[in-house]
């Protein structure tokens, strides 16, 4: 008794008070979201609402993020209407059941913190993409009536300018609503109709019948949808709570409650920052605001189910045009297009992407891209450029040093870098004695820098080489051995020689190298030990 009572203290009653006010503010703006979402995705006003009440509770309960409220999105209801039109309704159920399956083997497995890792820039052009994709999906409301549509685009617009507390969808549902029974008379196909206040019935669907390869590709790409949406809301919420989320109880959590959902015809849900920040500004903190949320809507659809009843279409098309409106991360997206054209380009690329071919293909390529990008960078960064005067007239030469550890995931980076820095040098001096590790990889690619930039026209010298590297080097045929007092000398000799070459003096380039041999020959002389053994100093170099 004593833990239930320590239980019901600490989770429940600690924090009821904001929870009651935040759980009420927010189904106020669920509401017209989740009729809005249910229509837009084929499955019909009442399979949204119910949708939103399921995934509440569930994920209240049984989710890592306290004071996260979870529900149909609209980047997951557009993914959800590309699926009713491949694989039909059945087709729709048996993804939303395998994608929370799915979501919550990644939350058994503790995928949580490698799902979060997918790039800013990338998660701006989705999110803008996704946008895009909700404002033209509501053409087909709008042409019900423009006159209503319009009004709704501009209430969502205006009102949140006037006060962003005031809960303007429904406000805007309500405005747009007594429009149409006072002033703009509607067909009855052109409204929402009834949403019956009852259980929903199940729904299993009958997977040998599916083309089961397609609903499993739908599956995952809803799961992993589903799984960066919640992550990214309760990384939000941490920040306006300053508390620490379970990233894989959340997916577990997420998925249990998509998976019943889905059983019953639901639109599946996901953690949805904006309701999550209504909750948390209005004061909830504990996981009874989601319950409670959910309980006001069920209140609502009883209450006002026959109003509900009577809302146009095209209003909740404009509910969600002016939603895509506000949803683009535009001032994100400047900030970070200016700070960097790589991100520009991924910002671009996956907005797109998402909006004209594929969410998943868009985040994969958008990945792919800053990966890309960042190897890219990484490889800029281990070549450090040293500035190296010739005189005008005379061959251009550039010194280059290896920095870090030069392994097998930033040796070709290495390599392109290198191409486009030396397009205009006739000479280039590769210095590699600050290169702390070297792999097999990292040596072959000093190979393929050498035939790279020979395709150029430019001479490549390497310098710096402890002997292990000189003789794997000599061995692949990447040195001939003619050069061996530059590539197992120092920095400043390669300098001196490659300045040499630079001005056709050949005799100033062969003496230097003569007096590398002299120096190395009297050093190794001064090193011989009592016992005969030649020591040599930079042996301890290793690659």
């Amino acid at each position: 008794m004593g833990k239930v009572k320590t239980f019901v203290q600490n989770e429940i009653l600690s924090t009821l008070k904001g929870d009651i006010i935040g759980g009420i503010s927010v189904a106020f703006v669920a509401l017209p979201l989740a009729l809005s979402f249910g229509v837009l995705s084929g499955a019909g006003a009442a399979a949204g609402v119910y949708g939103a009440i399921c995934t509440g509770i569930i994920t209240s309960m049984f989710g890592g993020t306290k004071a996260q409220i979870s529900g149909p999105t609209g980047a997951m209801t557009v993914v959800l209407v590309s699926m009713v039109d491949k694989y039909g309704m059945e087709g729709l159920v048996g993804s939303m059941v395998l994608a929370g399956i799915f979501e919550m083997i990644m939350g058994l497995l503790k995928l949580g913190k490698y799902i979060r890792l997918i790039p800013n820039p990338v998660m701006v052009g989705f999110t803008n993409g996704i946008a895009i994709l909700i404002f033209t999906s509501q053409f087909k409301y709008f042409n019900m009536s423009p006159l209503l549509c319009g009004i709704s685009v501009a209430l969502m617009l205006i009102l949140p300018m006037i006060n962003k507390k005031l809960p303007y969808a429904i406000i805007t549902v309500i405005v747009g609503t007594a429009i149409s029974m006072f002033w703009v008379p509607l067909p009855e196909e052109a409204l929402v109709g009834t949403i019956p206040l009852m259980i929903p019935a199940l729904q299993i669907p009958n997977f040998l019948a599916l083309n089961i390869g397609d609903v499993i590709q739908a599956g995952l790409t809803l799961a992993l949808l589903g799984a960066i949406e919640s992550l990214l809301s309760a990384m939000v919420v941490d920040e306006m709570t300053n508390t620490k989320h379970d990233s894989d109880r959340e997916l577990f959590g997420q998925g249990l409650a998509n998976t019943v959902a889905g059983c019953f015809g639901l639109i599946i849900g996901t953690g949805a920052i904006a309701r999550s920040v209504v909750n948390v500004n209005a004061g909830g903190r504990g996981r009874m605001s989601g319950i409670i949320h959910a309980l006001v809507l069920i209140l609502l659809i009883a209450v006002f189910g026959d109003l509900a009843a009577q809302i146009p279409l095209a209003v909740l098309g404009g509910v969600l045009m002016g939603t895509a409106l506000r949803m683009p991360e535009y001032h994100e997206s400047v900030r970070l297009s200016r700070a960097s054209k790589e991100a520009f380009v991924v910002i671009s690329v996956t907005t797109v992407l998402t909006a004209l071919v594929d969410l998943t293909f868009a985040v994969a390529i958008g990945v792919l891209i800053s990966a890309l990008s960042m190897l890219f960078s990484v490889a800029n960064g281990y070549l450090e450029e040293y500035p190296v005067a010739t005189g005008a007239g005379h061959k251009r030469v550039k010194s280059f040093s290896i920095q870090g550890t030069m392994f097998f995931l930033v040796a070709e980076s290495i390599v392109n870098s290198l191409e486009v820095r030396c397009k205009d040098a006739d000479i280039v001096l590769i210095n590699v004695s600050h290169a702390q590790v070297i792999d097999i990889t990292g040596i072959v690619t000093l190979g393929k820098i050498k035939d790279s930039l020979a395709q150029q026209g430019t001479r490549t010298i390497f310098t710096g080489l402890g002997e292990p590297g000189y003789r794997k080097m000599l061995s692949l045929g990447i040195i001939d051995g003619s050069e061996r007092a530059i590539n197992r000398g120092n920095k400043s000799e390669a300098l001196l020689y490659a300045q040499a070459l630079a001005h056709d003096d050949m005799d100033t380039a062969n003496r230097i190298m003569r007096e590398h041999d002299q120096l190395e020959d009297e050093h190794l002389i001064a090193e011989i030990t009592e016992e005969g053994f030649l020591l040599d100093e930079n042996s301890s170099r290793k690659w």
